[in-house]
């Protein structure tokens, strides 16, 4: 796992490669859990030609956060992008 994947502690953001929708990776900061921390992962499909509205958030799901800094990591390497926070 590279530098950038262990860095989403509290928050980081991804495009995918057509711009069609993006992915928000959250910590979050509510969990009961002692023994183990948690992500949001929501994704948002990009809405309008320029993406000037912000994306329409489709989806949520909380993973361990290992396994969140996996899934960072593959789109990664699959063509996705960091940008910036889209809402």
């Amino acid at each position: 796992m590279d530098s950038e994947a262990r860095k989403i502690t509290e928050e980081a953001w991804l495009i995918c490669p057509n711009w069609t929708e993006v992915r928000r990776f959250t910590k979050n900061k509510n969990n009961k859990d002692k023994f183990f921390e948690y992500m949001f992962i929501d994704s948002g499909i990009v809405v309008g030609a320029l993406g000037e509205n912000p994306p329409l958030m489709k989806t949520r799901k909380e993973i361990e956060i290992d396994e969140a800094r996996k899934e960072y990591q593959k789109l990664i390497t699959s063509g996705w992008q960091v940008t910036e926070p889209k809402w």
